[in-house]
């Protein structure tokens, strides 16, 4: 390329892009060139650069300054100047020094970066969008630059200022920096390329990310040092404006200047350079050259996914949290798996047991209800041993209660579990909803980072974080809590609400909205990382999906009507919550804007709805088809949650007024009733006096059988029965067992004959008053074989330990039997136990379980009537038969 000697070069590019750029036709110009190599040898031909019609063009043209006398260095000449050469294809490692660019196979450029080195030609190590077709990497050769011009560099784009390269004139001997050497220096003004390829001017620059803009500056170098190969160049750190594009600029006016390349030395950084602190964080590392913070850390030599070389500064005898990189690299290709190989393979259910730390680091909302939870059920367990923590009386949702004003049930009923199964259940699926909060930054075992945009080592594979943050999982988590408790109790008012399922339920609520918040924007377009996630959204759907149609399917088939209604009011709540408030998405790792997903609503130009000022905000929800404005939405969903506050006062005080608020159940053997402003039983002193006492209440025995007997040598069997009594004393302690004592309740099984181990299996009811200290219930097996009956020995239980269960329907208890005193049955107990089950009642629950077994028996009436006059039939048929077709009679 070569210009008159009287006039100052100056590149001069609008702002509108050409059809095809000079990028693009100087690749595919190296491509033809490349081609002719291949298939002709030796043939040797150089292209122009610029075609002439392009040398005077309004895109790309060349202006001279007749007012200027001073002259540039005549650019060097060659026949391949400013050409790019193939490097690699697809797959392949590229070595350059100088500008790499990625291209499609008929050179239209992808990616434009500054290479130093190797560098892998793939479009995730390049960070270019995803592809299919074949693509080339090419290389423009340019100058070395060492590490103190890229610190430099850093430095400058760190204080905010914008890098001005000039180029000195044929009267500017030696480069400097000093006052005496204005007139001698011009700016070197051509328009900057993004990675991305797209042109901008200087000005706007500072738009670029800080690792962008230093990439920018060393393209832009080789670039000038192309224009004038034997002229010294220096960098000038100038605020941002329209004086970073002016042909002169005295140097005063300038921050910071140094000398960066003389034709005689080379690469050089003449200015004072502010020292820059290296990465600390594993995953992370520096790609300008750094200093450690503390002079304690060391300092270690790292390399990006590119090739690049990085630093990184870690504690001693931390070193290989950060070598895990050099580690990958070095196992690339053989037959060692490492767990999990990518993030998008790891559901937010195994981040728990990759790295906990940084889960609960990155998700402490959802991780500290998990504790929460686990602390409530060994506060349970607590109570249970000791007595002492009223836990399961004042924690569960109880409607009754709600009466006097206790509406901290709400919220407290999810810390209530009667066993670990069920919070095994419920953690679970609270591990499955992490990523509502956030993607923490796990560090997996290639190297990279789970969370997209985090480390010095991208994972195409990685996995967004659009959560909603902390302080907005902790809403959802206590609004969905509330309005399934609410919800609850429209369905059954005296039923007692535990566990933490709504929680699970509002959050995957709250899921379903942001992806479909996701989705609806497509903003796939706008994430800082080039890949796509919509496939990825679509299938979290779906499991979320899956789901909750495997929790409708168990509510179908266990007919829970209360449950399944308000699993669904919180995943509506959890939903809602999320389009009322429109929390931020992300943390700015992956999307620029706290709230991306709100676009202006789409207007159908026939209706006159174009104005641009007057456009309101909107948000889509899985598509552009479900558009809705943020008002209309915002409004709807607080009347929504207004109706169902209504609803639920209403329910309580008009709908629910002859329940009693002093209404009290057993659950698990232990009472829940309100506890707020009941009045005390006979002045007593304690804290919280008991609304069960008294209460009359169905002891349902199921017996089961007896074990270990050891009845006289010669005798096999003999005839046996069971009896169940309730007393006031502890016959444990009493001579005799109380066995003469009047019994409040007792019932008997039917005779059996039986030896050492007799199977009863049938059920007796002790309709009793409630005493949770004063009640035990006993029971007696007697030997009928002898008149008058004898009693072989008892177990006795206090009754509220008989009703203290972890399963929500009995509490199974196998008792040691003890020999009554004075005993003159010859059958021994010593190794013997009975095998009782014991449930709780309400006198309304039997008469309903009376009715239901009644249907049976009746049902089972008939259809054994049906079978007999069936068989009966067959019978007379077969009679008929034997008889050669004549009536049995005949």
């Amino acid at each position: 390329l070569s210009m008159p000697e009287s006039t100052v070069p100056v590149v001069k590019i609008e702002a509108s892009r050409p059809r095809r750029s000079a990028v693009s036709k100087r690749i595919l110009g190296s491509s033809l060139f490349a081609a002719a190599l291949t298939a002709g040898g030796l043939v040797r031909w150089q292209l122009q650069v610029f075609s002439d019609a392009e040398l005077g063009s309004s895109p790309v043209s060349f202006a001279g300054d007749g007012a200027l006398s001073k002259k540039l260095r005549a650019p060097g000449s060659g026949p391949f100047s400013g050409w790019y050469r193939p490097c690699a294809i697809t797959g392949g490692t590229c070595s350059c020094v100088g500008t790499l660019v990625f291209s499609t196979i008929l050179g239209g450029a992808v990616r434009e970066v500054n290479s130093d080195g190797d560098m892998q030609c793939t479009a995730e190590a390049l960070g270019a969008p995803s592809h299919r077709d074949l693509r080339v990497c090419w290389c423009q050769d340019g100058l070395a630059w060492d590490d103190e011009v890229r610190k430099g560099l850093a430095s400058l784009v760190r204080q905010g200022l914008t890098p001005r390269i000039e180029i000195a004139s044929d009267e500017a001997v030696d480069g400097d920096c000093s006052a005496d050497s204005d007139g001698f220096w011009y700016g070197c003004v051509v328009m900057s390329r993004r990675w991305d390829t797209s042109v901008i001017p200087q000005v706007m620059a500072r738009t670029a990310s800080p690792e962008e803009q230093l990439d920018m500056s060393l393209r832009k170098l080789d670039a000038c040092h192309r224009l004038a190969p034997n002229a010294p160049l220096r960098v000038l750190g100038v605020r941002s404006g329209q004086s970073a594009d002016a042909v002169e600029m005295p140097v005063g006016l300038s921050r910071v200047c140094s000398v960066v390349y003389e034709p005689g030395e080379g690469v050089m950084w003449t200015a004072k350079t502010s020292p820059l602190q290296c990465a600390s964080e594993p995953g992370s590392c520096t790609t300008t050259p750094c200093e450690c913070r503390r002079s304690t850390d060391r300092k270690l030599e790292l390399h990006t996914p590119q090739g690049r070389r990085c630093w990184a500064c870690a504690e001693a005898g931390k070193e290989y949290t950060f070598r895990v990189n050099a580690l990958a690299e070095q196992m690339d290709g053989t037959g060692v798996a490492w767990w999990p190989p990518y993030g998008i393979n790891c559901p937010p259910i195994l981040w728990i047991f990759m790295d906990w730390k940084a889960v609960v680091s990155g998700c402490p909302v959802v991780t500290g209800y998990m504790f929460v939870l686990f602390a409530g059920l060994l506060m349970r367990k607590s109570e249970e041993l000791t007595g002492l923590i009223p836990w399961t009386r004042v924690i569960p949702l109880f409607g009754p209660a709600l009466k006097r004003g206790e509406v901290w049930r709400f919220f407290t009923y999810t810390f209530f579990h009667l066993q670990f199964l069920d919070l095994f259940h419920n953690l679970l699926t609270l591990l499955d909803t992490l990523d509502v909060e956030g993607t923490p930054s796990i560090i997996l075992g290639d190297g990279s980072n789970l969370k997209c945009g985090v480390g010095a080592k991208q994972n195409f594979m990685c996995y967004p974080s659009i959560g909603l943050g902390s302080y907005h999982t902790l809403g959802v988590a206590l609004m969905s809590a509330m309005v399934g408790g609410m919800t609850s109790t429209w369905v059954k008012f005296g039923d007692v609400v535990t566990g933490s399922s709504s929680l699970g339920f509002g959050l995957s609520g709250a899921i379903v909205a942001l992806y479909a918040l996701y989705a609806g924007a497509d903003l796939d377009k706008t994430t800082s990382v080039q890949r796509s996630f919509q496939d990825w959204v679509w299938l979290r759907l779906i499991f979320v999906a899956f789901h909750i149609a495997m929790e409708w399917i168990r509510g179908l088939s266990q007919r829970d009507a209360a449950g399944l209604f308000a699993h669904t009011a919180s995943f509506a709540a959890g939903f809602t919550y999320v389009l009322y408030f429109l929390p931020p998405m992300g943390d700015g790792t992956l999307l620029a804007a706290d709230r991306p997903y709100v676009v202006p609503c789409a207007y159908d130009q026939h209706e006159g709805g174009g104005a641009i000022g007057n456009v309101p905000e909107c948000i889509r929800l899985f598509s552009a088809v479900y558009e809705y404005q943020v008002d209309y939405v915002a409004r709807n969903a607080f009347l929504l949650f207004v109706a169902t506050i209504g609803f639920t006062v209403f329910n309580t005080v008009v709908l629910q007024r002859r329940v009693r608020s002093s209404e009290a159940v057993l659950l698990a053997g232990m009472e829940v009733s309100a506890v707020c402003c009941a009045k005390r039983q006979g002045g007593s002193s304690a804290a919280l006096p008991s609304n069960m006492e008294g209460k009359d209440i169905i002891v349902w025995c199921e017996v089961v059988g007896v074990t270990g007997l050891q009845p006289p040598q010669g005798s096999t069997e003999w005839d046996q029965q069971l009896e169940a009594r309730c007393i006031g004393a502890d016959p444990r302690r009493e001579p005799g067992a109380l066995l003469g004592a009047a019994a409040e309740a007792e019932a008997r099984t039917r005779p059996l004959t039986g030896g050492d181990s007799p199977e009863f299996k049938e059920s007796v009811f002790l309709p009793v008053k409630y005493q949770s200290k004063s009640s035990f219930v006993q029971l007696v097996l007697y030997d009928l074989s002898q008149v008058p009956k004898v009693a072989v020995g008892f177990a006795a239980i206090p009754l509220s330990q008989a009703l203290r269960f972890n399963k929500r329907d009995y509490s199974e208890q196998k008792l040691k039997l003890q020999a009554v005193d004075a005993n003159r049955s010859t059958i021994g107990v010593s190794r013997a136990k009975v095998h009782v089950r014991f449930r709780c009642l309400e006198i309304a629950q039997l008469q309903r379980l009376r009715r239901s077994v009644k249907e049976q028996i009746d049902d089972g009436k008939f259809k054994l009537d049906y079978f007999e006059q069936q068989l009966a039939a067959l019978r007379q048929m077969s009679l008929t038969d034997a008889a050669g077709g004549l009536p049995a009679d005949s």
